[in-house]
């Protein structure tokens, strides 16, 4: 179940445990950049273990979002729907 962790106008990001990992999701509404550096303040502030999160291959705004937080690539997996994705990784 995804919890929300910091909530505000512009975004919420929320946490979701699986099996001891917590992953990571965002409901962005509005993209400048001083809501990307509120962002990345809360994140440092609400982090107290690793992150990952989950990238489908072919977003190439995901893939820079995950660049700008801080996300380093871990692995490719296969889902459980049979796509490729890659496993991110941003560590406390």
């Amino acid at each position: 179940m995804k919890i929300p962790v910091a909530v505000c106008d512009d975004y919420t990001l929320f946490f979701e445990d699986d099996e001891g990992f917590c992953f990571i999701h965002c409901d962005c509404v509005r993209w400048t950049n001083s809501v990307r550096k509120r962002m990345l303040a809360d994140l440092v502030n609400i982090q107290k273990q690793d992150i990952y999160a989950i990238h489908e291959v072919c977003d190439k705004k995901h893939a820079k979002f995950l660049k700008l937080f801080g996300f380093k690539f871990l692995k490719d997996f296969v889902g459980l729907d049979g796509l490729h994705r890659q496993l991110y990784i941003r560590r406390t």
